[in-house]
């Protein structure tokens, strides 16, 4: 009897035990384990255990995984350069057995990637072929090396996301009214993760001008999920062909579409079951530098961790780098026309005058404002050119001294 009676009380003992001791422990379910101190750049964690890592471990975990979720801040120079260490080292460890999946890209443009990993296509003729600017928009600087690396390395590049003319009609129509041939190409969806749809109502209620009604975030939401369904389908679809055989992938998109494991992975796994690990580039930046840069979203909490890994990097715009003009542009009948020029700019300094047709940069014609993107992102800071630009039907080459200055607002 003593024995028994010892043993109950030992249970009951080890019970409150465990009772107080789960009252005592308070934190984040994000981040159970903060780093002791506050992390600081170049640390990385591995958020399941809360340990800090080398960069070589980093690559030695995700070496265990066919699917590497990186995701980025767009802005942030420093995301990208996370994801080109990652990619070099995962195709130094696994050489022609790499592919890099790139949200920046739509399925109609894989012919031009294609070409582009072939060695077929320039610079400015990829940027032209895949019309950069205005499907993504941003800088094309910040992908740069990641994309030249594919190149000299022959790394497949994916385009992930859909069709223009695909997304427009969903937004525009909803799910029921598509036509025959555009729903031939909607990707097959799953039931809606709860976690997701709350953290994408109080994203959409961060981002400016939204009402936050049901109707305005329906749409909303059917858009992230098309994109993200397009994007699973389009990394699964890879990985079974004979192309990615053998091959793991590192997918680059915003941080939403991965953060938790609800977004792409999710999505991905659904369709083909595989190790996947989740990265996420954290920023450490000054009050000034987030200021404008990041929104105000109270996000419910989610019991989930974030990622797999946390990689904590500075915050560099590439806007801090570049230099510009100083003019907005506009293609019209064929011709290349100034439409404003900045005060204070280098153009104004030259003397560049709206209504001046744009004809050459450093003696290399400019017919469309890529040609301009492209001459003037290779300048530096105190670098000089030349503009040849047509003014009353009399040409003129003037003198241009380049340096930075903030973007003009609407560009």
């Amino acid at each position: 009897m003593r024995s028994k009676v010892w043993s109950v009380g030992l249970a009951a003992l080890f019970l409150a035990g465990c009772a107080a001791n789960r009252a005592a422990v308070n934190g984040n379910p994000e981040n159970p384990y903060p780093p002791k101190g506050g992390a600081k750049v170049g640390d990385i964690y591995h958020l399941p255990t809360g340990l800090p890592i080398s960069e070589e471990g980093l690559m030695d975990m995700l070496s265990g995984a066919r699917l590497v979720c990186v995701g980025e801040t767009h802005d942030n120079l420093n995301d990208q350069r996370v994801e080109l260490t990652v990619v070099r080292e995962l195709y130094r460890r696994f050489p022609g057995k790499v592919a890099v999946g790139m949200e920046m890209f739509r399925k109609p443009q894989q012919a031009v990637l294609d070409r582009w990993v072939r060695g077929e296509l320039t610079e400015l003729e990829f940027l032209k072929a895949s019309k950069w600017y205005e499907t993504w928009g941003y800088d094309f600087g910040a992908y740069r090396d990641l994309l030249l690396f594919a190149k000299e390395n022959r790394i497949d590049v994916i385009a992930l996301n859909p069709s223009m003319e695909l997304q427009e009609t969903v937004r525009r129509t909803g799910l029921d009214n598509i036509p025959e041939d555009l729903r031939r190409k909607l990707p097959g969806s799953g039931e809606v993760d709860p976690w997701q749809r709350e953290v994408l109502r109080a994203v959409f209620g961060g981002h400016a001008g939204h009402g936050g009604g049901d109707e305005s975030f329906d749409s909303f939401l059917r858009i992230q999920l098309l994109w993200e369904e397009t994007m699973a389908r389009n990394v699964v679809d890879y990985l079974k062909s004979p192309r990615g055989e053998g091959k793991r992938m590192v997918t680059v998109t915003g941080g939403w579409h991965v953060k938790y494991g609800f977004g792409l992975p999710k999505k991905v796994i659904r369709r083909l079951p595989m190790a996947y690990a989740i990265l996420l580039p954290e920023e450490i930046s000054t009050p000034e530098q987030k200021e404008g840069r990041l929104m105000q979203v109270d996000l419910p909490e989610v019991p989930l961790l974030p990622a797999n890994f946390a990689w904590y990097v500075p915050y560099n715009s590439i806007e801090e780098k570049r230099v510009r003009m100083g003019i907005r542009m506009e293609e019209k009948e064929g011709r290349l026309l100034v439409e404003s020029v900045a005060p204070g700019s280098p153009a104004e300094k030259a003397g560049i005058e709206r209504g001046d047709e744009l004809l050459a940069l450093d003696g290399q014609p400019v017919r469309e404002t890529v040609d301009v993107f492209f001459r003037v992102g290779e300048k530096r800071e105190g670098d000089t050119g030349q503009v040849t630009v047509r003014r009353g039907g009399e040409e003129k080459i003037l003198d241009l001294t380049f340096f930075k200055m903030p973007k003009p607002k609407g560009h």
